[in-house]
């Protein structure tokens, strides 16, 4: 029957389920090789999808104010791909000799001030959900360069910190084979 109310004792138990599960998810740790040779192929085949997209876009000519939006979308693309980065945990193991890499999911909270910031700009610049849905170009080139931007900062960052990391634990920035 729609429209029924959830028993009070139904939404209890699933939330207790979901907070369980939640906590678990949480506790867990997820770590998992980072290969820093291979951190380049994605970016590289990301913008080699996405420049071609932008230079083909039809649009109008660009205003200053066009212009300013694809600048936030960058600063906010390097933004989360920098905090990204930075809350990924890299730890050696000597005893595989490879280099781990976990989210640290505290890390989060330093993305809200990134995600109010893109929304208020998506809201008053007018390049939103439903702008991108009608063909907007300038939302359209926005959302890409955000999305670029955000993996090569990403990438290219991990990458720094891989190697630097290699570099202390090993002395030479390559694992040891025995």
């Amino acid at each position: 029957m729609p429209g029924t109310p959830i028993p009070l004792w139904a939404a209890l138990a699933a939330g207790a389920i979901l907070l369980l599960l939640g906590w678990r998810w949480v506790r867990k740790p997820r770590e998992r090789e980072i290969r820093h040779q291979r951190l380049w192929i994605m970016p590289t085949l990301l913008t080699a999808i996405i420049l071609p997209l932008l230079y083909l876009q039809p649009h109008p000519p660009f205003r200053l104010r066009d212009y300013a939006i694809f600048a936030i979308a960058l600063a906010l693309g390097g933004a989360t791909g920098a905090i990204r980065a930075r809350a990924t945990t890299l730890r050696y193991d000597h005893d595989t000799q490879r280099l781990m890499g976990g989210f640290s999911l505290s890390a989060l909270l330093l993305l809200l001030p990134v995600g109010i910031a893109r929304y208020v700009s998506r809201t008053w610049l007018g390049i939103g959900p439903e702008a991108v849905h009608h063909g907007d170009a300038k939302a359209i080139i926005g959302s890409l360069l955000f999305v670029a931007t955000m993996l090569i900062a990403h990438r290219g960052l991990l990458y720094i910190r891989a190697v630097r990391a290699l570099d202390a634990a090993t002395g030479d920035g390559a694992p040891q084979k025995d």
